[in-house]
């Protein structure tokens, strides 16, 4: 047994070391990466709609990966030069209006220090079986959902001399009743860097699904199969070849597999938007510090490794698949047996010993705290639970789960046993900019005018029962910008920005950024523009 170092330890639910990470119940619980690619998808001529037909007699009929193949692209954000920023995936969902669906991480404008990340989009097609893709068109970021993480492409214009868009779209599925071992199709392009980077296809099947408190329903659909990061935004088609979901990282890492696909019915609403916007809209994303999923409010490290959100649930069901999780949520009644929490891990190499560090109240529990070598892959889902046997379950109070990787705390979750303090938000120390520094915590550079953006900087504190943030712009007492509602996943404490980019620049005269806490104003910013 391992000395108890804090005040006072709770009993642990296993005293043996368990392989991958220590614990009650983690070593069958880790999706583990692997899996090798089929034959490489082929294109076929075709209609302007390819998916399941149905005949007389039939109600389906299985679509070949070649005819799929047609209405499948690879996302390349660009410099001016024409240097690839990014390298993903996408689908075509509408021929007629020229959508494309891919991942937000994909295609978010934005650098980490606030500039812009790229100057336009291509759009890359294999025409021939086997073939490298060729840049065929250009695009722009038409809508997106930061919530979801994706977002729906229009294509403007061809490129050298390539015929007008003439892709098929795929036929939307339901996937409102997929079910563990349900057969899949991942499509996807390896990505910058790929041996041989052609279209490609692996066969699976859905092992169960995940969600976080609040969601009225799964947010994610697991799956034992991996494909490379390239693939993110590449769609997922059922048997019969209708759409059921997109391949999907949480953010953009090249050094991480993908393992995981959003299900198509979390964005049909995001799919409506973009039928209905008329030529010439564009929305504008939220500009804000990225990735602060974990509860840690700093960005993903130059490593490549992160550790997602954590999210707590009071009951899970096992399956030969898996454990899939349920009834989420952060605060539950005093006397439980066992908590259950899940996280994903990306980009951790084979043998990076990852550490939970568990805290009541704030006082250690080395109990239930363990460390493992991680033997999952670059990307994997750990889910597990803390449990007392033999007392009146889990103490009441505040328990902290901190996830580590050598020296750096990688990720920081919060769950309430009983009651649950109120919290006041609150936010101080602010300061203006025009980009932030490398850890995010200043300006780099001072407010201008022209095309730029603006930037405002704060300390927050009291953030913890906080579910969105929200921000307003003023210039001149007059609003220019309003920001959608942001999950809020940056723990307690710590430092943050938001901003803002507009598509005529940023002028010059007196500004203000309001930032809201569940619709409660915590700061006005203000910054004066030359």
């Amino acid at each position: 047994m391992r000395p108890v170092r804090a005040r006072w330890a709770l009993y642990p639910c296993l005293l043996a070391f368990v392989m991958v990470l220590g614990g009650c119940d983690r070593a069958a619980n880790v999706i583990p990466g692997g899996g090798k690619p089929t034959s490489t998808a082929t294109t076929a001529p075709g209609d302007v709609t390819v998916g399941p037909r149905v005949g007389p007699g039939q109600t389906s009929v299985d679509v070949g990966d070649a005819s799929l193949a047609r209405a499948i692209v690879q996302v390349i954000p660009t410099q001016e030069d024409g240097t690839p920023v990014r390298v993903g995936t996408g689908v075509v969902i509408d021929s007629a209006r020229r959508l494309v669906l891919t991942s937000y991480p994909v295609v978010r404008p934005y650098r980490a220090d606030g500039g812009p990340a790229y100057a336009t989009i291509r759009l890359a097609t294999s025409r021939e079986a086997g073939s490298a893709p060729k840049p065929e068109y250009e695009a722009i970021l038409l809508v997106s959902d930061q919530g979801t993480g994706m977002a729906i492409l229009r294509v403007t214009s061809p490129l050298y001399g390539a015929p007008a868009f003439d892709l098929p779209a795929v036929v939307p599925g339901d996937a409102t009743g997929i079910t563990p071992g349900t057969a899949i199709r991942l499509f996807g392009y390896p990505g910058a860097g790929a041996a041989q980077d052609v279209l490609t296809v692996q066969r699976g099947a859905v092992s169960g699904q995940r969600s976080e408190a609040g969601q009225p329903s799964r947010l994610w659909l697991k799956t034992a199969a991996r494909m490379p990061a390239g693939a993110a935004g590449g769609p997922v088609f059922n048997q019969a070849g209708a759409l059921i979901g997109i391949l999907l990282q949480e953010v953009y890492n090249p050094k991480a597999q993908v393992g995981q696909l959003r299900p198509l019915d979390r964005v049909n609403a995001l799919i409506e938007e973009a039928q209905k916007a008329e030529d010439g809209f564009r929305q504008i994303p939220p500009l804000y510090a990225q990735d602060t999923g974990g509860g840690v409010p700093r960005p993903i490290g130059q490593d490549g490794i992160r550790i997602g959100k954590i999210s707590f649930a009071l009951s899970a069901i096992d399956t030969p698949a898996g454990r899939d999780l349920f009834d989420y949520d952060d605060t539950f009644k005093a006397g439980g047996a066992a908590l259950y929490y899940e996280y994903t891990v990306e980009g951790v190499p084979d043998g990076t010993v990852i550490e939970e560090r568990w805290f009541l109240d704030d006082i250690r529990q080395d109990s239930v705290s363990s460390s493992a070598a991680w033997k999952g892959g670059t990307f994997g889902v750990v889910n597990d639970r803390i449990t007392i046997p033999g007392t009146g379950g889990l103490p009441s109070g505040r328990w902290r789960v901190e996830v580590w990787t050598g020296s750096v705390l990688r990720a920081r979750g919060v769950a309430y046993v009983g009651s649950r303090p109120t919290s006041e938000p609150a936010a101080r120390n602010f300061a203006a900019g025009s980009l932030a520094s490398a850890d995010g915590g200043s300006p780099a550079a001072a407010p201008r005018s022209g095309p730029s953006q603006l930037l405002g900087f704060f300390d927050y504190t009291g953030m913890e029962g906080v579910d969105f943030i929200q921000w307003i712009a003023f210039r001149n007492n007059q609003r220019v910008y309003q920001s959608p509602a942001i999950a809020w996943n940056g723990g307690d404490a710590g430092r943050f920005w938001v901003g803002v980019r507009l598509p005529d620049g940023i002028a010059a005269g007196s500004w203000e950024i309001e930032v809201r806490a569940d619709s409660k104003i915590i700061a006005v910013i203000p910054a004066r523009v030359p």
